[in-house]
């Protein structure tokens, strides 16, 4: 009982980021039992919420057991251990939070043939489990936004002025810019290839970001965060089968166990490969491969992975389009070496990729996704 208590008081405490549920197309109420909750580093949510999936489940003994198509989860609560039907153990044990009884998302979906992802709807998170019959998640965010914000608002107990025509929020006048720079269309100068790289995990702006480069004939490379819950599996799931390179972001600053860097890319690659068949050795740091120590990098070039850093940032991310645009294409003209360029998933990347396409194209610009057999760029001048 002891080290039961010690168990749960050692345990970090709940995301709160992730504040919404749904079930295929389905938007669970909101409240504290139904929020999906981060324990020992997973995604946790309700059982109940595997029920409307055809996952039965019964609660004996202190001992939950869930089934579905011939296969079976048994979680104890108070002796924490967790196997399946042929006696297989698990790490992912079951907590017992409030009276609710939560459950590991990645284990259970895994188990029963099921999916789940993260997308972010009207300024929140929504963990979403499927069965396969559901909707695009990018589909299920613009029919849900509306439902969400409101359920928001209620949640929260701010008054919801969409429902009142009478209240309407004030637009503060929009700042004075300085003029977007004119682009030289005959430049002296201009890169010898470019890597497009897109950093961050993806968001609901990012199908129009694949459908543009489908559009342009580019290829490039998508810099995924190690934390899968931020994920998006559909667009995960896209980016491979169009070609483009999946890569790793790492945060991480010299204080970092190498050990530790290594073990989040392993557990990263161990989800890509479950979403896609693919796993990659590509990876890139938050703050610059240069931020990391010669021992960092050493383990990590051990473990088999090529250290990347962007050497040029569009601006996408905090720019209009016209002058992230403008503002890279100005740079593209002070340089002939090969540029690797930093993007993102905003609002105004779409725009942005479709006219750097553009502009490379009348100028003749290469460019390709990212591969193993490219010699590494990065801020620690480490090629191996």
């Amino acid at each position: 009982m002891l080290c039961a208590v010690l168990m749960i008081l050692m345990l970090p405490a709940p995301a709160r980021a992730l504040t919404l549920t749904a079930v295929n197309d389905t938007l669970l109420p909101l409240d504290d039992s139904t929020m999906p909750q981060r324990l020992g580093g997973e995604l946790y949510v309700p059982y109940s919420v595997f029920s409307s999936l055809g996952v039965s489940s019964s609660l004996e003994g202190g001992v939950l057991s869930m089934s579905s198509n011939g296969e079976t989860l048994n979680f104890s609560l108070d002796e924490g251990y967790v196997y399946d039907q042929n006696l297989n153990s698990y790490t992912s044990p079951a907590y017992n939070m409030n009276g609710t009884v939560y459950v590991p998302v990645t284990l259970c979906c895994g188990k029963f043939g099921l999916g789940y992802s993260t997308i972010s709807v009207a300024g929140e998170t929504v963990l979403r489990v499927t069965d396969g019959t559901a909707q695009s998640d990018s589909s299920f965010a613009s029919s849900k936004s509306g439902e969400i914000e409101s359920a928001i608002n209620t949640y929260r107990g701010n008054p919801d002025a969409s429902s009142d025509p009478q209240v309407q929020p004030e637009t503060p006048p929009a700042p004075e810019e300085p003029p977007i720079p004119e682009v030289e269309e005959e430049p002296a100068q201009k890169p010898a290839h470019v890597y497009l790289a897109f950093y961050g995990a993806p968001t609901a702006n990012t199908p129009a970001v694949l459908d543009e480069l489908d559009s342009a004939g580019r290829l490039a490379t998508f810099f995924l965060p190690t934390d899968v819950s931020t994920w998006t599996d559909d667009t995960i799931r896209r980016i491979v089968a169009e070609g483009h390179t999946p890569a790793l972001l790492l945060d991480a600053d010299s204080s970092a166990a190498a050990e530790d860097l290594v073990a989040s890319l392993a557990a990263a690659n161990e989800r890509l490969a479950l979403l896609t068949g693919v796993s990659t050795r590509i990876v890139s740091n938050q703050d610059g491969c240069a931020a990391l120590t010669e021992a960092q990098r050493d383990a990590l070039v051990a473990a088999g992975y090529r250290l990347w850093d962007a050497a040029l940032d569009s601006g996408d991310a905090t720019q209009s389009a016209a002058r992230a645009y403008a503002t890279t294409a100005q740079r593209f003209a002070s340089t002939d070496a090969t540029l690797v360029v930093q993007l993102h998933h905003s609002r105004t990347t779409a725009q942005t990729v479709q006219s750097l396409a553009a502009y490379m194209s009348r100028q003749g610009i290469p460019s390709s996704r990212i591969t193993l057999s490219n010699t590494p760029i990065n801020g620690a001048g480490d090629t191996r």
